[in-house]
């Protein structure tokens, strides 16, 4: 039995790794694609009040394309620890994260729920996705949105005979390929879904999924207690 690792890079290598170290067979291919937008003039070098950070691949790009010196010392709100690590790593920023790791939880951190107008935010995402955190902070805050990237879809041709245990899907959208291609691809929706939250959980409830493992943190021990749960359905 195999696990289906759907997560864009660098989260599927390391996903896939964890669950090898524990004995189970994966086969790791994204079904969603990241390119990187260039911005149409480099961000400001005076340094903002706020940083949000709402994905890994809006830090990555952030870092390698756009980031400067004077941004050194910037507070930083990232979504979760993955987006976090990249800040982490690169050193000289303040990085806080929320409980939750979901616009929800980031959104009801201190720092947002006293936001004042006159303060500066960077939003640091990619084209589309959810927009709640921008939809909610427009009008509280001189807030800049930069797009750093945008999603592109990608799905294996086939499953080459492979019995799958489980697909480990990461976002509403993967989520939402997985579904369109499941019937060619020989998917029983029988099949368990393994998704970071439950608001996925719900989203695929309602495409006829209904075999659901909701793993929030990408450690080893949350994805133990996942195919534990796997197997136990």
């Amino acid at each position: 039995m195999t696990h289906w690792i759907s997560y864009s890079e660098p989260s599927g290598s390391r996903i896939a790794k964890t669950l090898q170290a524990q004995g189970e067979d994966t086969f790791a291919y994204p079904v969603t694609r990241i390119q990187r937008l260039p911005l149409p003039r480099p961000m400001p070098e005076t340094c903002p009040d706020f940083i949000i950070a709402l994905s890994q691949h809006a830090v990555a790009a952030y870092l390698t394309d756009y980031a400067q010196p004077s941004h050194q010392g910037a507070q930083v709100l990232a979504i979760g620890p993955s987006t976090a690590q990249g800040l982490l790593d690169a050193g000289g920023f303040r990085v806080e994260i929320p409980e939750e790791a979901n616009s929800e939880g980031l959104l009801a951190l201190p720092a947002l729920q006293q936001l004042q107008k006159h303060q500066s935010v960077w939003l640091l995402t990619g084209e589309g996705g959810r927009d709640l955190v921008a939809q909610v902070l427009k009008n509280q805050c001189r807030l800049s949105r930069y797009d750093l990237y945008r999603r592109e879809s990608s799905m294996p041709t086939a499953l080459s005979g492979r019995d799958l245990q489980s697909i480990w899907v990461g976002s509403i959208h993967a989520l939402q390929q997985i579904s369109a291609g499941a019937q060619k691809l020989g998917i029983e929706p029988g099949t368990a879904l393994v998704v970071p939250s439950q608001r996925v959980a719900d989203h695929a409830q309602g495409l006829g999924w209904y075999k659901l493992v909701v793993c929030k943190a990408n450690e080893p021990e949350q994805i133990r207690r996942a195919c534990e749960r796997i197997a136990d359905d």
